[in-house]
């Protein structure tokens, strides 16, 4: 883009950067002593972390040890420049991050400026700022000068900028117990006029576990084959054609291609298998041409791509929030999702790695129900009693600590094929933070792939 900008005024400008501030900061972190008891003052990491972030810094070198820095200090791990240096070795990251002396000659910035600390964390901190302001500005003039867009829209368009560069100096981050008794009440006295979460499709479900909360990690976990994927399959169809709400669907294990012949069968009672194989008949085309139309419209988003870490799926469904809105993000399944260091291989490190990743990344950050299928370990087929427990879950103990609602999946049939309990299947929910426990029944119609709700309203 031209600008009429001169060579003297181009020599004026100030770098919106200051690498040696940015320097100091790091080094004031490697420095920092924890006091030996609490004493009510801040310590140096929680000044820094009032004002910044790692996008804070302009080098991005720094910007990934401050992160790196702030995770090891959080897990209790020596972060002086000796140990730091160490942890990088192992990860094979020191050459690229942290090349010679660049940690001690940090560390001794760090302890010479330490009584100017806040200075240089204002100083980092109002550059990024200034560098925001800069790059709004800069895509402000573009659109201004861009054919067709109204004064409405860049005045919207300036305003999102100005709020985007207005300094974010994090608050106390804690609620006063007075402060929540208005909009509590208000709340409560609201909450019998509208579903108090999302519903499943299940109605003996819901009124167990109040439907689906945002924030909540809703595992579905039960032994291969026994209609997880059917499951969530039903769950996701029921929240996007039914209530029109945005589902981001994220399948580790089947195609999309599959997912859709799965929803269409469910959908129109034709039988799965004859629409897996291509032989339709009229009815049963006039059938699909009934429910196709609300199935074109609904806002389901399907990713089959494998293998994928909870970062990735994080980021996609950010984008998606930003741009259509998110409701309901659904993972199948978590065992197959990849742990967010290659070095983790071991199934009980893997899943320690990935749940508690996928309830703080994604139900938490994003506010909306997740929900994930997980599988059982081999315990139920050797037990007299085949009835699923908490125990069954394959891999870790982290499945039952990070979700909020656990509900196992059994049918007897799968066991017996002669059972006098056949075509029926129970939704076993071993954990409800906020519910109750209990057993829901429901029609296993598999055929067709979907659960039918047994309840009689």
């Amino acid at each position: 883009m031209h600008t009429n900008t001169t060579p003297a005024q181009a020599a004026d400008r100030a770098p919106v950067f200051d690498l040696a501030a940015e320097r100091v900061i790091l080094g004031a972190l490697m420095a920092a002593v924890a006091p030996d008891k609490p004493t009510g003052e801040p310590t140096v990491f929680d000044r820094v972390a009032e004002a910044i972030e790692p996008e804070t810094f302009y080098n991005p070198r720094h910007s990934e040890l401050y992160r790196i820095i702030v995770e090891l200090h959080g897990k209790g791990h020596p972060i002086e420049p000796v140990a730091l240096a160490g942890y990088l070795a192992d990860e094979g990251e020191l050459a690229r991050l942290a090349p010679g002396t660049f940690l001690t000659d940090c560390y001794a910035l760090g302890l010479a400026s330490a009584g100017s600390l806040n200075h240089y964390v204002n100083r980092v901190a109002d550059l990024a700022q200034r560098r925001t302001i800069e790059a709004g500005g800069v895509q402000l003039a573009q659109a201004a000068t861009t054919p067709g867009r109204s004064i409405d829209d860049l005045t919207a368009l300036a305003e999102s900028l100005i709020a985007k560069a207005a300094p974010r100096r994090r608050s106390l981050e804690l609620a006063e117990l007075g402060s929540l008794i208005n909009p509590a009440l208000d709340d409560i006295e609201h909450r019998a006029k509208r579903k108090a979460g999302i519903p499943t499709g299940y109605t003996d479900l819901d009124r167990l576990i109040g439907g689906m909360q945002p924030k909540q990690m809703i595992t579905v976990a039960g032994a291969t084959g026994m209609g997880k994927s059917i499951t969530l399959v039903d769950i996701a169809r029921h929240v996007a054609i039914k209530q029109r709400l945005k589902v981001a669907f994220f399948s580790l294990e089947m195609r999309t291609k599959d997912i859709f012949d799965r929803i269409l069968s469910a959908e129109t009672g034709v039988l799965h298998t004859r629409i897996r194989d291509g032989l339709l008949d009229d009815n049963d085309w006039q059938r699909v041409t009934r429910q196709i139309g609300p199935m074109a419209n609904a806002p389901l988003y399907l990713s089959d791509k494998s293998p994928m870490r909870v970062a990735d799926m994080a980021r996609i469904c950010r984008k998606m929030q930003r741009t259509l809105g998110l409701d309901l993000v659904v993972i199948d399944h978590m065992h197959l999702v990849k742990p967010s260091n290659d070095r983790i291989v071991e199934l009980p490190a893997v899943i320690a790695n990935v749940s508690p990743d996928i309830k703080r990344e994604i139900a938490m950050a994003l506010d909306v129900p997740t929900l994930v299928a997980a599988q059982f370990n081999r315990n139920p087929s050797n037990r007299l009693s085949k009835i699923p427990e908490l125990g069954d879950l394959k891999g870790s103990s982290a499945i039952e600590q990070d979700s909020d609602v656990v509900i196992l999946a059994h049918r007897e049939d799968y066991y017996d094929k002669d059972s006098p309990r056949c075509g029926e299947a129970d939704f076993v929910v071993a954990k409800c933070r906020i519910g109750e426990r209990g057993i829901v029944t429901v029609a296993a119609q598999l055929h067709l792939s979907r659960f039918v709700d047994m309840a009689i309203n």
